[in-house]
């Protein structure tokens, strides 16, 4: 079943996060491409800086790390990678 918006949505909700994890799953939801080709993304991936996601949540980038990593730990199965150097944005999937 190829995955949409709303099924994402269902499964952030469901699963058991903090309200904080909560909301950074949805913002970097908001972010997923779901078009080849949106922002030269492929289909079902966003990026962001650290720095923008911790302005964007309004908290420090300790505390968005320590989020992070419980996204990565939960069920959601978030992937987090920097492909292209030290400058580039993380990538979610």
């Amino acid at each position: 079943m190829e995955p949409t918006t709303g099924l994402i949505l269902r499964r952030i909700t469901q699963t058991d996060l903090s309200v904080s994890a909560h909301k950074l799953a949805t913002l970097i939801l908001d972010g997923i491409a779901w078009k080849d080709g949106y922002n030269g993304l492929s289909r079902g991936t966003a990026a962001f800086t650290l720095t923008t996601l911790a302005e964007k949540m309004d908290v420090s980038r300790q505390y968005l790390s320590v989020l992070l990593g419980e996204l990565e730990a939960s069920n959601l199965k978030l992937e987090r990678e920097k492909p292209n150097g030290k400058f580039a944005p993380w990538l979610f999937r």
